[in-house]
């Protein structure tokens, strides 16, 4: 989790982990851990081994030794920062802690301290637990890492959750407990090699006592950073959580209609339901998607509109593609919340972290975002509608491949093919609706209108064929043959003045222009 850096949201929360209820949930956890009582069943063995000889120099010949002699020298290779902090994030420095901590447990298991007990962490989640091996000690560079920075604070989806004082206090004392561990190991290696130290056996009582305060410091502060951090960790997927809940009764709706008979579209309940999780969906796109937008505003009443969509007979390909895309969003998502239900620990907390979610999340926003435009507001819809007819009706497989492939010439020739249709006044207002003034007699684009449809008209007249097919396939430039158009001038001169206008069609408001050309092509 990133500790310094909240993430962008539209509303930021600040929760602190003292709040009664997660309180009560750790403290009472804490209570039934041995921990904080004297240790009655210590996960090593307590008996310490008796010494082989009082005689240094047996003991520098000895693998208690070279054990300690090891834990010293690999200590001595801990990178140390600028800050005089140790340096846990890049690859050498978390190589050099973790063979450091290994040497320690090696140490506890030469000499035999007293350690803590380790029964804690059984209530530890899955996830943590498969961090630790079983009977092991298991001292994790990551943990002395969050006790050396002792950040008060981590922002997840949002919002920020504030460690608890005896956290933050319990991390001070890992941190300078570890310091004075290396200084207390280097001095007692020291009068082991000097043999200043006059009494051997009393010289591993130290270390044995040096090792369980570390130990002792070590797995109080364990115990608290982590399971304040499952707190943490459960109130953030509460987003995911009560989605799984609200799509679990969308589906108990769905089931018990069926076994009725009945179909669900006419259940009030269920739109009631279907209603709650697209917004609680909503809110988890706002946190989580940050590919996209992280709309929020993206309602059940989208769903209702392709559903009535997909009802009709025969609805035009681009409307169809994209109610199908907002339905299958929507289900994908479905999906995946009852595959988070069989384990919700494979959720990361933050969520932005959950590549599958995000993806899901992408395609909802993406196709329920245009559906809002395109099927909230009728006009638009007939619109899309009639924009897919003209493309669909176009014969030429060159030109539906160049609208599979996106070619360039496309998004000059659909304009054209808008303002050919326009002559006709088979639109649907379209043109009307990109580009007003091509309908206002005083404006330059409106004086172009009215030359270009009186050349038609006089071009259709004179035309023994289909005038209109003509000059469609001179635009498109596939099956047009000058020399046999009869009237090749005006037909010419139709062309040129069909793109001056086509170009001011995508124009005069091109973001809008854009996301009508997008929900067209998106069918192909």
């Amino acid at each position: 989790m990133d500790h310094n850096r909240p993430l962008a949201s539209s509303c930021l929360t600040t929760k602190t982990l003292s709040l009664s209820s997660l309180e009560r949930e750790r403290r009472d956890s804490l209570a039934n851990t041995s921990l904080f009582s004297p240790p009655q069943s210590p996960s090593l063995p307590v008996k310490k081994a008796k010494p082989p000889s009082h005689d240094f120099d047996s003991f520098r010949k000895s693998h208690e030794f070279r054990s300690l002699e090891r834990a010293v020298l690999l200590s001595s290779k801990l990178v140390v920062r600028d800050d005089d902090k140790f340096d846990l994030d890049s690859a050498d420095g978390q190589k050099a802690c973790k063979s450091f901590l290994q040497a320690i447990e090696k140490l506890c298991e030469t000499f035999k301290p007293v350690c803590a007990s380790r029964e804690y962490r059984r209530e530890f989640s899955k996830a943590y637990r498969i961090l630790y091996r079983e009977g092991a000690l298991c001292y994790l560079p990551e943990i002395l890492d969050s006790a050396q920075e002792g950040f008060p604070y981590l922002w997840v989806n949002g919002e920020k959750y504030i460690f608890s004082q005896d956290v933050l206090s319990s991390g001070v004392a890992l941190y300078h407990g570890f310091k004075r561990f290396r200084d207390t190991l280097d001095t007692l290696y020291a009068e082991t090699c000097s043999e200043r130290h006059s009494n051997l056996p009393q010289l591993k009582d130290d270390l044995c006592v040096c090792l369980e305060d570390f130990d002792f410091t070590w797995a109080m502060f364990e115990q608290l950073y982590v399971f304040e951090l499952m707190l943490i960790e459960a109130d953030a997927r509460r987003y995911i959580t009560e989605a799984i809940e609200m799509e679990r009764d969308l589906l108990l709706l769905e089931v018990r209609e069926r076994a009725k008979g009945k179909t669900v579209l006419e259940n009030e309940e269920y739109h009631n339901c279907r209603r709650r999780l697209v917004q609680h969906i909503g809110r988890i796109n706002a946190v989580a998607n940050q590919e996209g937008k992280g709309r929020d505003d993206l309602a059940a009443d989208i769903m209702s509109a392709a559903e009535a969509i997909l009802r009709r007979s025969a609805p035009a390909k681009a409307v169809r593609v994209l109610a199908t895309k907002i339905r299958q969003a929507f289900q994908n998502l479905r999906h995946l919340l009852r595959r988070y239900e069989q384990n919700i620990e494979m959720v990361d907390p933050q969520l932005k972290n959950n590549p599958d979610l995000v993806q899901a999340l992408v395609a909802f926003e993406s196709s329920w975002e245009k559906g809002k435009e395109f099927f909230g507001n009728n006009k638009k819809c007939i619109q899309l509608s009639q924009l897919s007819v003209i493309l669909e009706a176009v014969p030429y497989a060159s030109f539906q491949e160049q609208l599979e492939t996106r070619d360039a010439d496309i998004f000059m020739t659909i304009p054209c093919l808008v303002i050919l249709k326009a002559l006709d006044e088979e639109d649907r207002g379209i043109c009307k609706s990109y580009l007003p003034d091509m309908y206002n007699p005083d404006s330059s684009f409106g004086n172009t209108f009215k030359q270009l449809r009186k050349m038609y008209h006089n071009g259709k007249a004179g035309a023994s064929e289909d005038y209109g097919i003509v000059v469609r396939d001179r635009l498109l430039e596939v099956n047009y043959d000058a020399d046999k158009d009869r009237q090749s001038d005006i037909t010419e001169a139709i062309h040129n003045k069909i793109q001056q206008l086509a170009m001011q069609l995508q124009r005069r408001d091109p973001q809008e222009w854009n996301r009508f050309m997008d929900a067209a092509l998106s069918s192909y």
